[in-house]
């Protein structure tokens, strides 16, 4: 779940959205693949051009119970095209709802009334509706329990209800996919799986209220009970990370390179702002080629998470420096050197962040000064 983590994810607090999504593969949304699709039941199914891992079937089924069995963070789409309103009432047209998946869950840009993307879509919902007009959908955003109210909870039964509906986004298990990041026999922290299942996603949503970060997909009261949420906690919670490994970090080591200290950023430090995933740590510009991070510290989780460079805060459309960060274990105070890719510059960007490639999230990041 969404996006449980901290780290990970969001909205329905990971929510609509599709949640985040597949460990059964995003492409085909897991719903099971028809014989042949028509366009907008390919694009219901497919990843956007401009967006990351998730699509419309990560979080929406068609139908419940679903081709695959198992229960999203979102409702079923299946009389979309014909209801009154969309987010609660926020909303009266449905491509106005399509693109609050798009910009808050999917990273992609809005679509307009006459991209045929749009229209495809359009025409597949409506081909699946019921004739007449139906009754709009109601869900409420609540709160998660805490302190004792989260006790209680049958770790066997969580086993097997994660499998039956986080499994969509983070693997059987929760081993991590391409759409969320492992997190079965992490001992997770019981409040923060309470907190990114009810309220994960963003927080400067202009339809859900009350939303904590993330972009996982939060699961409504409706989706998921306080009762399930308990026996998730309860399963999420066991077990615990292994022991940092002893050996060097896998990151090229240092080498201020020889390439020169003339830019102005040369001696600029940023300090690392967590976001998610206890990222930490203070950011230094050694030389015109050169960025050093000390006392990094991150619980190395994730999917595909590296080191970007951007401007104003941008990284999505920012550039990566050195290999994947993920490691069992986590870091724990260590020093991380990055070299530039060739043809960088550091006029191209003024901070870094530990970003999350596959799903467009910042789990940390800072400015130079």
């Amino acid at each position: 779940m969404t996006e449980l983590l901290r780290s990970s994810f969001a909205a329905l607090s990971w929510p609509l959205l599709g949640a985040l999504w597949l460990s059964a593969g995003c492409g085909s949304g897991g719903t099971g693949e028809p014989a042949s699709m028509s366009e907008g039941e390919e694009i219901y199914r497919s990843e956007v051009d401009d967006g990351n891992t998730f699509t419309c079937a990560t979080c929406h089924a068609l139908r419940e119970p679903a081709d695959d069995g198992l229960r999203r963070v979102a409702h079923p789409l299946f009389d979309a095209a014909h209801r009154p309103t969309y987010k609660n009432g926020a909303l009266t047209e449905m491509r106005e709802a399509v693109n609050s998946c798009l910009t808050e869950w999917m990273n992609a840009e809005p679509w307009e009334e006459q991209d045929p993307r749009w229209l495809a879509l359009e025409q597949f919902l409506d081909s699946q509706a019921p004739e007449g007009a139906v009754s709009p959908l109601r869900f409420e955003v609540v709160p998660p329990p805490f302190g004792e109210l989260l006790e209680g909870g049958d770790a066997a039964a969580g086993r097997v209800l994660f499998d039956a509906s986080c499994s969509s986004c983070h693997g059987e298990g929760g081993v991590g996919t391409q759409q969320a990041p492992p997190v079965g026999d992490r001992g997770l922290d019981p409040a923060y799986v309470a907190e990114r299942v009810r309220t994960s996603g963003r927080p400067d949503s202009p339809v859900y209220e009350g939303l904590t970060g993330g972009i996982m997909p939060f699961w409504a009261e409706d989706r998921l009970s306080d009762d399930e949420l308990r026996d998730l906690v309860a399963w999420l919670s066991r077990g615990g990370p292994a022991d940092p490994p002893s050996d060097p970090p896998d990151v090229p080591p240092g080498d201020p390179s020889g390439c020169g200290a003339s830019h102005p950023l040369v001696g600029a430090t940023a300090v690392l702002e967590e976001n998610f995933h206890d990222v930490g740590g203070i950011a230094e510009v050694i030389d015109d080629c050169t960025i050093e991070i000390r006392d990094f510290t991150f619980d190395g989780t994730g999917v595909d998470v590296r080191l970007y460079g951007g401007l104003g805060g941008n990284y999505e459309d920012g550039f990566p420096m050195g290999d994947d960060l993920l490691r069992a274990g986590g870091w724990h105070g260590e020093t991380l050197t990055f070299t530039l890719p060739e043809g960088r510059t550091l006029d191209e960007l003024n901070g870094v962040s530990v970003w999350c490639v596959p799903v467009g999230v910042d789990f940390g990041s800072g400015t130079f000064e």
